[in-house]
């Protein structure tokens, strides 16, 4: 393999793919990339077993010279690359068993594994679903929901966000869960292009595939991302990107029962500064082991208090339009905390609730499409 390219060319790949790859992983292949040049087309594969991204240039067939295949150390690579300047063309050449590299006069060998130690997916697999979203659209639900995907729940299929389609109502709900919250997105069919929207379908893709796609969203400018669904694998494209992970078997809870409880619920409207300030500040105070804040909804009035193991208390008055019973709820500061977070476009939150003991909802009043429901803490 002999080829020519500037640095500009490939540098912002190299830095995504290195951001997915561990130099401290014991199994010295899965911190290499497979690099491949056929038919003016170069190809990178990284892989951690769990998910592999692959990612394709396109090269001018004057700077190149043979074609070939190899596998090379990511951050070695990646770290060389760093110190080169964006315009001047950088010689990439197969040299006795290692990879050469010519920048001016400067020259480094880097080792290579036989690519046959590589890893690669088989990709032979019949996709059954398929359908395509626009990148602002999926960041927008992502950064909502992501913060109440399990992490290492022993209920294994909570550790990933829940896709599903209804085909009887045209929706797509995303939805996360850590069995103390849920996060719920509804997306109606306009945002969306399915290619089959008569058939239903479900798949629940693991919480590590749904942060580093948030990463990647961030090259896009609002382009299509497209979904190829099968039994056990689901395929992600986007510009230049194609990414393969395994899906997460399993039945997600059920969640559309829980919009019915709170049709006879209480709600009030809050000023989502001067709320989200108060929490800030009775986390302080809070207890180190929970972390609660007791909402204490009486006429007129939302008292906040906190206390801690020291004797430190606090306590927050915040003036509401609210005539029914006086309730007190415990809830965990930073999930209150966490939904406040994702709310951009707004300056009101409402929140239901119905008494001492029910799960609370949190709704964003311009986006009434993303829900969020906290169960309280019994002390």
């Amino acid at each position: 393999m002999k080829f020519f390219i500037k640095k500009k060319k490939i540098f912002n790949i190299l830095s995504k793919l290195n951001a997915h790859v561990s130099v401290s992983n014991k199994n010295i292949v899965l911190t290499h990339v497979l690099i491949k040049l056929e038919n003016s087309i170069l190809s990178f594969i990284v892989t951690d077993l769990d998910i592999e991204i692959n990612c394709y240039v396109k090269l001018s067939k004057k700077n190149i010279f043979s074609n070939g295949c190899f596998t090379v150390s990511l951050h070695n690579l990646y770290e060389l690359f760093r110190t080169y300047s964006e315009d001047n063309f950088i010689f990439l050449n197969l040299y006795k068993n290692r990879l050469k590299i010519i920048y001016l006069r400067s020259t480094s060998l880097l080792n290579i594994l036989p690519v046959s130690q590589f890893p690669i997916l088989d990709k032979n697999f019949s996709f059954y679903y398929k359908f395509s979203i626009l990148s602002n659209i999926l960041k927008k639900v992502i950064f909502s929901i992501y913060f109440s995907i399990g992490n290492q729940d022993i209920y294994y299929y909570l550790n990933g966000m829940l896709i599903e389609y209804d085909s009887k109502n045209g929706f797509f709900f995303f939805v996360t869960t850590d069995s103390y919250r849920i996060s719920i997105y509804k997306l109606i069919s306009k945002n969306f292009s399915l290619l089959n929207k008569k058939k239903d379908f479900s798949l629940i893709i693991s919480r590590k595939l749904v942060m580093e796609l948030f990463k990647f969203l961030d090259l896009l400018d609002n382009e299509l991302v497209y979904f190829e669904v099968s039994t056990n694998i689901i395929k992600i494209s986007f510009s230049k990107y194609v990414i393969y992970a395994s899906l997460i078997n399993g039945s997600f809870p059920d969640y559309k029962n829980i919009f019915l409880f709170v049709k006879d619920y209480f709600f009030v409207d809050l000023d989502l500064f001067l709320f989200k300030n108060a929490l800030l500040r009775s986390y302080i105070i809070s207890s180190d082991i929970l972390n609660y804040v007791n909402l204490n909804f009486k006429k007129n009035y939302l008292i906040l208090s906190s206390n801690d193991s020291n004797n430190n208390e606090i306590k927050e008055k915040i003036f509401i339009n609210y005539n029914g019973d006086n309730i007190n709820i415990n809830l965990n500061i930073r999930f209150i905390l966490d939904v406040l977070n994702t709310i951009k476009n707004s300056d009101k939150i409402r929140i239901y609730f119905k008494d001492n003991n029910s799960i609370v909802k949190i709704l964003n009043i311009k986006n009434k499409f993303v829900n969020y429901m906290i169960m309280p803490i019994q002390l």
